[in-house]
This record gives C-alpha cells, structure tokens and sequence, in this order.
C-alpha cells in the first residue's frame, strides 16, 4: 500500500472549520496505517518540498474572501507546478468550495471540491484515492477526470456523525458545534443551501464529553457554534425549544462544575430575533455569562426583510430588544447595507431604526452586501453605502454604539462579485455530469 501524508493549510479565518477536519482526520489515521503524517501548516509548499511519501494529500478550508488573499493566490500557483513532479492531490472544502465548485476546480486549480458532510466525505474520498478507485462513488463531491467534471450524489444524513471540535496534538479547540444547517431561506446566505435546507442537532452525550474535556485541559470558556444559538432541538426551526436549549445549558454546566465559562447568544453562535421571548431568556439567564446578546436583523425595512426572506418582522426585533435590555443583555444588532432591491425609502426607514436601537443602548454592528456563490443573490451587485447611513452611522458612533467593517466589505464585494460573474459564465460553458 502507497504511504500517504495530508497538510492542511492553516489560516487564522478558517480555524474553527480546521478543527472539526482535523479531527476527521486523527480518527482517519488511526484505521488506516498507510498515513505516514498529517501535518498542519501555514507554508504548504514548503511541506510539499519536504514530503517523501508516495501520495500528497494537499486541503484548503476556504471562505470567498480568502480566494483574493495575495499568499494563497501564489501558493495555489507553486503547488499546480509541483503537480508535475509529486503525486499531489489538492482538495478544497468550506463555503467556497460549496458555492462555486466549478471556479474552485477549473479558476483555482483545485482537483476536487468538497461540498459537505467531511465525516462521511473525507475517509472515502481519501480510501478512494490510495486506492485509484474512481470516484463517482464518493458522495458530496465535483471533481475532474481529464476534460469532465463529474459531480456525485448528495447526501446528507440523518444525524451529524462523530467529530470533535479539539485535536489535541494540534492545539486547536473550536467553540462546539450545537447545530448544523438551517431551515430559513435568507437569499444572501450559503448556510441553508450547503446543508439543503436539512438542520440536525449534536447529542447531549457529545455536548458533555466535550465540554468536561475543555474543563479537566483548563479552558476558562465554552463557546457555542450555531446558524441560530437559541434554535437548540427546535423541531420545525420556528419556534424554539425551551426544554431542549435548557437541557443543552445544564448538561454543559454540569461538564464544567458550573467553574468555567458559557457562552451562547453571540459570535459564533448569533441568534434571531424571533427565537427570542421571556421563556427563553429564563432559561438562559440561568446558565450563561455573556451579556451581550447578537442578533441578526439586516434591515428595517418590513418590505425588504420579506423579498430577502428572513422571515420575520421589524416589530418582532423592537420586543427581542426590549427584553434582552429587561434582562439585563447588551443588544448587537446586525445590519446589512446595500441589500439587492433596496430603496431609498428602505435606507430612510433603516437609519430610523439603527439610531433609535443606539439610544436604546444597543450595539449596532454594520456590514455592507457581499454577494456569495452558491446563494440565490450571487450574481446581484455588490452592496454600496447610501450616503444616508454614513451619516446615521456618524450619529451612532457619537454615542459609542458602532462596530463593524463595512468600509473593508464594500471594497470586498467588488471583487467577489466580479469574480461570480466570470465564474458564472463559466458554469455556463461547462457540462457537469451528475450522479445519483
């Protein structure tokens, strides 16, 4: 049997993601005695250059963003030319992958793109490699065999199977993964669609072996992942689940004594507004320490939250607001400027509503339209800022309240969107054969 070694490239933007793929990984190696190493680097080509074993396995964890990043442009172009002198296999997963596989394959260089689901992926794509069987076999995958590129069945089970957020050996320790994928239908976002609208809760059971194992290794604070932190076994994803989100607190409580930490309700675990009542916020008063709570509104426009299918009302954002104030909780309210179909009326409205939130004591956090493969507003404009809100913002910044970077994301969505728009036109020009 060929040996095989796997680098994984470290990027600071990506690290939560690359913990649950190492993981994969570790477990991998245990079973199959041909993986020589893993090794996690930020300078891929350098590992590449030292690597003796027979096959290279070469994995990106990518978001858009990353694809204008100056280092990896150039390392993606050293690691194609080294293609021809190594058994190189480069493989790329993430949200970008899922979005545009065919740009990450054809624009990139990438050999195959990852589109879900690496606990089932991962260990039969690389069996299948070591073993140069073919591929259609591997589910959730596009790859390219000579002129073709064949994208395989997608599948998504019925639960999320076993990976940690930590790897030890590593050093890596992820906030835990409560919940994947999401039921809503916001045009602007890759979540929903990764998943095909499929959502899936982790079990009690891994809640508390990871919790205690942050605990007994002397992490001060867990840290939560969701699309919607207070959405925890929430059987239909509209209206939350007060025994199943209290159990999920307690248990983890338990796990760490009640001496470190919880922290759900903000980054990366932000929620929605209408997953936000009294019962709710009983229950989490009780077990957790953060007294900021995020919550996503992205307009105040009642017009515009329903053409981009949020799936809630501004009305319901003001009572989310007034009780986490009640409570004693800091609101973040999220806000997306330049969202496709805004109007000037729908700018007016919003800057209303932002500078009200303000001197309510919110947060307001700004960010600005980025157009994302695979999202139903891919090919729309990138967001601009109306002049209405730098000036709201500047109101809002004399109180104390802003945060964000839309300034950086407008000049970003430039160039994402000029690149959506050549990798969509070359989709057109290519013919996936698909299996089922």
């Amino acid at each position: 049997m060929k040996s095989v070694t796997i680098i994984v490239k470290y990027s600071d933007l990506s690290r939560f993601s690359l913990a649950y793929v190492l993981s994969i990984l570790e477990n991998y190696s245990i079973s199959r005695r041909f993986v020589k190493n893993i090794i996690l680097a930020r300078d891929v080509v350098n590992e590449v250059l030292k690597c003796d074993s027979d096959i290279i396995v070469v994995m990106y964890s990518l978001m858009t963003p990353q694809i204008f990043d100056v280092e990896i442009i150039e390392e993606l172009k050293m690691l194609r030319d080294l293609r021809k002198t190594h058994d190189l296999v480069l493989i790329a997963g993430g949200p970008h992958a899922s979005g545009d596989p065919v740009g990450t394959l054809l624009r990139l260089g990438f050999d195959i793109a990852v589109l879900r689901e690496g606990e089932i992926t991962i260990p039969r794509l690389l069996d299948a490699l070591v073993s140069y069987e073919d591929l259609r076999d591997v589910p959730n995958i596009v790859y390219r065999d000579g002129e073709k590129i064949i994208k395989t069945l997608d599948y998504i089970p019925d639960k999320i199977y076993t990976s940690c957020p930590y790897v030890d050996r590593f050093r890596i320790y992820a906030p835990l993964e409560i919940m994947r994928g999401c039921k809503h239908a916001c045009k602007y976002c890759q979540t929903p669609r990764i998943y095909m609208f499929k959502v899936r809760y982790r079990s009690l059971d891994e809640i508390y072996r990871w919790c205690r194992h942050y605990y007994k290794i002397g992490i001060k604070t867990i840290r939560y992942l969701a699309p919607n932190g207070f959405a925890y076994g929430s059987k239909d994803c509209k209206r939350p689940n007060i025994k199943a989100l209290e159990n999920m607190l307690k248990t983890s409580y338990e796990a760490v004594e009640g001496k470190s930490k919880l922290v759900l309700g903000t980054f990366p675990s932000e929620v929605r507004p209408d997953f936000i009542n009294r019962d709710v916020l009983e229950v989490v008063s009780k077990y957790v320490d953060n007294k900021k709570i995020s919550i996503g509104v992205q307009t105040g426009s009642n017009r515009l939250l329903n053409y981009i299918g949020r799936g809630h009302n501004i009305e319901c954002v003001y009572e989310a607001v007034d009780l986490c104030l009640e409570y004693g909780y800091t609101p973040c309210l999220d806000f997306i400027f330049g969202l496709p179909g805004e109007t000037e009326e729908d700018v007016e409205i919003t800057s209303k509503v932002m500078l009200e939130f303000a001197k309510k004591g919110c947060i307001i956090r700004g960010h600005t339209f980025m157009p994302l493969p695979g999202t139903p507003f891919e090919n729309e404009k990138p967001g601009k800022i109306h002049p209405k809100y730098l000036e709201t913002l500047r109101e809002i910044e004399k109180l104390k309240r802003l945060e964000g970077y839309w300034r950086e994301q407008e000049e970003l969505a430039e160039k994402i969107h000029k690149y959506i728009i050549e990798s969509l036109s070359l989709r057109s020009s290519v013919t996936l054969e698909c299996y089922r």
